[in-house]
């Protein structure tokens, strides 16, 4: 079975292209794997040794028969995936969702083409006239649409072979938006740089106090992490824990409102982003793990893979995919007003009983052994890959042609982003629909878009 696999790759700076880097050589077993590229794209040098497919011979790969099935790997950034997306439209293959929700890529993707009428055309086509008009009237206002609502995964959904994800969560959610889809779930695979080193090596190697009790955080810090929940914990926790201090293990993302603030509150240390090995010393430093996520977009946490495949008590959000990892592994907290009240509540009881820290990370280290080793994962993924180049699957539905990009956006689209950021600095969201259609009525008076 020949397979081409069209996903970001390491130098890039995305967790995907870490996960397909990891899961290559797995994969590799039980296929011939050849890597897609786009022109200009450089590879790091691990990946020299892979055989490699320029996107724009793909197409004819396939016809000759050099190619059994594309396996494309999407998540939520026009940045990484715009041509990716563009490709699985064009030449169904295996789209593997990394999170269910598309709608920052499919935004992105036409705002960057400079045709903001191909995202309203989405929205119509997948949601109706209410789709329809909260794309206007988000175009006129500047105010963004909640991505959860509307997440767009159905033109890919409906134009693919197959579709992989890691949890019954999203699975049940594409479902039953299109039920005739294929399917499947794979779990996530965990992979290790290494042996662990344990908690003083870690903190030796990283300079970090041996003895302080320490809380962690990991990953691109963005607000659906809840980076101010946490720190707000941290800061009551403080009072019964004076050397109590929280260790983020990855870029504050420039668009997460305080984070500078964040950055510089009492107790906390910035590492920012660190190659793999590092990422995972500074897990084993840690005395308990926060990862928070809500809301959530169907995403599977690798940072949460990792850090039960490492033995370490993890905090996380009752939601999502998150309630599929058994309670004796893992200690969830509520989203909503009861949040902060709980999970400072649970870390307290965390950081004064070494004992039950250590049976939750026992547990965790057995589960994932046990349910999201590599070479499972990959078995999964050549089980569903095979089918599909055996002519299974899902018939797809009709194709879309390409479109050129444009160099930048333009300037109105610039200023409406402005006037959006300040609008829900005021609180303003895309549920206050009075406002915004007085807004919008005032944005179309000077000529700048549509009249809601």
């Amino acid at each position: 079975m020949r397979v081409a696999v069209y996903s970001p790759l390491p130098p890039q700076r995305s967790g995907i292209a870490d996960y397909t880097a990891e899961l290559l050589p797995a994969l590799a077993r039980h296929a011939e794997l050849e890597l897609v590229t786009e022109p200009g794209q450089s590879l790091a040098p691990e990946l020299a040794h892979w055989p490699r497919r320029p996107v724009a011979e793909l197409a004819g790969a396939i016809a000759r028969g050099e190619t059994d099935v594309v396996l494309y790997h999407l998540g939520n950034s026009a940045e990484y995936h715009e041509r990716i997306l563009e490709t699985a439209l064009a030449l169904p293959g295996v789209v593997v969702l990394h999170e269910y929700v598309l709608h920052d890529l499919v935004r992105g993707a036409a705002l960057r083409r400079g045709e903001p009428d191909l995202w309203i055309a989405e929205l119509a086509a997948c949601y109706g006239a209410a789709g329809e008009r909260a794309a206007r009237r988000a175009l006129a206002t500047g105010v963004g649409l909640e991505p959860q609502r509307w997440p767009l995964f159905e033109p890919v959904v409906d134009r693919s072979r197959a579709v992989l994800v890691h949890s019954e969560f999203a699975r049940r959610r594409i479902l039953a938006a299109r039920p005739r889809a294929e399917v499947a779930v794979v779990r996530f695979p965990l992979s290790l740089p290494g042996p662990p080193v344990g908690r003083a090596e870690a903190r030796r190697r990283l300079g970090l106090d041996p003895s302080e009790p320490l809380l962690g955080l990991f990953g691109h810090v963005v607000p659906t992490k809840r980076p101010q929940v946490v720190v707000r914990a941290l800061a009551r926790l403080r009072e019964r824990f004076p050397a109590a201090r929280l260790l983020i293990a990855g870029e504050i993302s420039p668009y997460l409102p305080g984070g500078a603030e964040l950055a510089e509150a009492p107790g906390v240390s910035v590492l920012g982003r660190l190659d793999l090995d590092r990422f995972h010393l500074a897990m084993e430093a840690v005395d308990v793990a926060v990862n928070l996520r809500y809301p959530v977009s169907g995403e599977t946490s690798a940072t949460l893979i990792r850090l039960l495949g490492l033995g370490l008590p993890v905090v996380a959000s009752d939601a999502g995919s998150f309630v599929e990892i058994p309670e004796s592994c893992c200690v969830r907290v509520p989203v909503g007003a009861a949040e902060e009240e709980s999970l400072v509540a649970v870390l307290a009881e965390l950081l004064a009983t070494p004992a039950l820290r250590a049976a939750i990370g026992a547990n965790a280290r057995a589960y994932t052994a046990a349910h999201h080793a590599l070479a499972a994962s990959a078995e999964g993924y050549a089980e569903l890959l095979a089918r599909v180049a055996a002519g299974g699957g899902h018939a797809p539905g009709p194709a879309e042609g390409p479109r050129p990009l444009p160099s930048e956006l333009p300037l109105e689209e610039r200023l409406l982003a402005r006037l959006g950021r300040t609008l829900a600095d005021l609180g303003v969201d895309d549920g206050d629909e009075a406002a915004l259609d007085r807004v919008a009525a005032a944005v179309a008076e000077v000529g700048w878009g549509p009249r809601p």
